[in-house]
């Protein structure tokens, strides 16, 4: 029999991975033109999709570390809170950015500013998740 492993809430070594992770493929992409042109161009149900992406890759590579193991109460209870959690992590490192240089108008036109982050959040939570699944 295998044993399970210990499955954890997302402690602060892991927020500085996500947010480090989030730099390393969101912010290249957030000085780019098209990506701001392209949070301000899509049709809306196009956003939906690119965040359920990122919440998707996201649950698949927290499920793959070893959440696969463990109950349906261990499940609903750590899996779901650590993909919501790190997806907010991600996205407001990405908005929160954005804002920094000025390409995420929060109180002209924050529709907006909120479809920036999550285009920016599509690369930025491919690589805030691999930098933190790299312990």
């Amino acid at each position: 029999m295998s044993a399970k492993r210990s499955v954890h809430h997302l402690y602060k070594e892991d927020v500085v991975q996500l947010i480090f992770g989030a730099f390393a493929f969101g912010i290249p992409a957030a000085y780019t033109q098209e990506a701001w042109d392209l949070g301000a161009m899509l049709h809306p149900l196009n956003y939906l999709f690119l965040l359920l992406l990122s919440l998707l890759i996201i649950a698949l590579a927290v499920f793959h570390t070893g959440y696969h193991i463990h109950t349906l109460r261990t499940f609903e209870r750590l899996y779901l809170k650590r993909v919501i959690s790190s997806y907010i992590v991600i996205i407001l490192t990405c908005a929160i950015f954005l804002t920094l240089i000025n390409r995420a108008p929060w109180f002209s036109e924050p529709f907006i500013a909120l479809q920036r982050a999550i285009v920016i959040g599509v690369p930025a939570t491919i690589s805030g998740i691999t930098a933190d699944l790299i312990k």
